[in-house]
């Protein structure tokens, strides 16, 4: 998160307009297992970074380009969780991570070790996995104290509006319900896409929790 932060920070300082996307999206399968990319992607990210290398510390730069690899290192012990590989593949604006889980315990333990935290017993999921749903609590909450903290003025900015927080869901069968935010659907699809931008995460508190039947 602090990198993501960090990255936004750039984006403004050097008053660039482009699409910036953090992106989390899980493939799951039919016995509740799946995979997971988790990353930030944007078209212009190797213009960007190449801009700030003439005005931001060159340390500060290795190190957003370095942060797949220290996620990874995060999950390599982690029980349930296999073929971890990580993307800095920054000439093509994408860097993240990706692994596959057994179960939605195995997820959650991700999710928690990437955010520095233990998932205790009494932690609560960040996604639940049924037999024919999968659901999301709201981040919203987190995410609006944590910019906060990191960025207290970031609510007045006007470029806010292009940095966005893309969850991307691909089912094992098409959905028969979806809700997310203040919309419902009923779309038939095995791919959901649901994109939230940070101007409505910060200053409208939007919710980010899903529900989807399939």
């Amino acid at each position: 998160m602090k990198k993501v932060i960090w990255l936004f920070a750039l984006i403004l300082s050097l008053g660039l307009t482009s699409c910036i996307d953090l992106i989390d999206e899980i493939k799951l399968n039919g016995d509740k297992s799946g995979s997971v990319f988790i990353g930030i992607e944007s078209q212009l990210l190797g213009s960007i970074l190449s801009m700030a290398k003439e005005q931001m510390d060159p340390n500060a730069i290795e190190s957003l380009e370095e942060f797949p690899n220290d996620s990874k290192d995060k999950l390599k012990d982690l029980k349930g969780i296999q073929n971890v590989k990580s993307f800095s593949q920054v000439s093509e604006g994408r860097i993240g991570i990706s692994f596959d889980f057994v179960n939605a315990k195995a997820l959650n333990q991700a999710y928690y070790a990437l955010l520095d935290m233990e998932k205790t017993w009494y932690s609560p999921n960040i996604v639940k996995i049924g037999k024919h749903k999968i659901s999301r609590r709201d981040l919203t909450p987190q995410l609006v104290k944590e910019l906060n903290k990191s960025m207290p003025k970031l609510k007045e900015s006007e470029y806010l509006k292009y940095f966005n927080l893309k969850s991307i869901v691909r089912l094992p069968s098409q959905s028969k319900s979806i809700v997310y935010g203040e919309k419902q659907t009923l779309n038939n699809k095995k791919d959901i896409i649901m994109r939230y931008s940070f101007d409505e995460i910060l200053n409208k508190e939007k919710s980010t929790a899903y529900k989807i039947k399939f």
